[in-house]
């Protein structure tokens, strides 16, 4: 049942943005979060560097 409910206010969210701004829908993409977040990242150094920090970056991920 909550997945049902949880469908139906996704859709009904849709539904509202697209008659709000009459923008027609679009998918943001599979990779949309990971892009997301790697903008975040990159801000969070940018303003670090600003505030005068030294960033040193690794390629390497952590599990």
């Amino acid at each position: 049942m909550k997945g049902r409910i949880a469908s139906a206010h996704l859709l009904l969210t849709i539904a509202y943005n697209i008659l709000k701004t009459g923008e027609p829908y679009h998918e943001l993409g599979s990779n949309y979060l990971e892009e997301k977040q790697m903008n975040k990242e990159l801000k969070m150094i940018k303003y670090l560097k600003k505030k005068g920090y030294t960033i040193v970056t690794s390629e390497q991920q952590t599990a």
